[in-house]
């Protein structure tokens, strides 16, 4: 063999030994927590997390997991989520640190229930009175109307004109109640909560 030759397989020989030193290695821990060592990664394996080894078994790279679009929807719903968690526990820190500077005393809260109550109720009854009234006068212009209809006159605007007011006054007495009554929902809601808050700080002593 000459010198040429002996050198080309030296080279040849070398070389090969050299790239199956540098054959990387591969890590993976599948989902029941086995530990998988190997020169390839399976293809079920490739988009989720793994580690690149070196022949020494130091870590050249970390591969981490290649989330689906389903999972990052997930994830930007779950940080959304949270985000809005903690806007709602800080709000009612404000207004549980409003209640406590805004009352003296359990006493007060209740007072203050009752007042605005019977002050909501009072309109209430008052609308009802109204309203009795203007259906009372309705039910006589309906009659005015009806009687001269059988006596085979024709109904006058004037009276039309009245009837349609009347009707528009029953209405917005109608809207007017169901307003109010709304508003003694949302006024015993405050105050029962106003009351519970303030004797859980009192009793935590804040």
């Amino acid at each position: 063999m000459n010198k040429f030759l002996m050198v080309f397989f030296i080279v040849l020989i070398f070389g090969f030994s050299n790239a199956e030193a540098k054959k990387k290695l591969y890590k993976w821990v599948d989902e029941n927590g086995k530990i998988t060592f190997s020169d390839q990664v399976p293809p079920d394996q490739i988009k989720k997390e793994h580690q690149e080894l070196n022949q020494d078994g130091v870590v050249l790279e970390k591969i981490k997991n290649i989330k689906t679009p389903e999972e990052r929807q997930a994830e930007r719903d779950a940080k959304h989520k949270k985000v809005e968690a903690e806007k709602l526990a800080a709000k009612l820190e404000v207004q549980r640190k409003n209640i406590i500077k805004s009352y003296t005393n359990e006493n007060e809260i209740i007072r203050l229930k009752d007042e605005r109550l019977s002050a909501l109720e009072r309109n209430i009854e008052s609308a009802k009175q109204s309203l009795d009234f203007q259906k009372t006068s309705r039910e006589q212009l309906l009659s005015m109307a009806a009687a001269k209809e059988r006596s085979g006159k024709k109904v006058s605007k004037a009276l039309r004109s009245r009837i349609d007011t009347i009707e528009e006054k029953i209405n917005y007495q109608l809207e007017f109640i169901e307003v109010k009554k709304k508003e003694v929902s949302k006024v015993i809601a405050k105050f029962d909560n106003d009351l519970l808050v303030y004797r859980e700080a009192k009793q935590a002593g804040k």
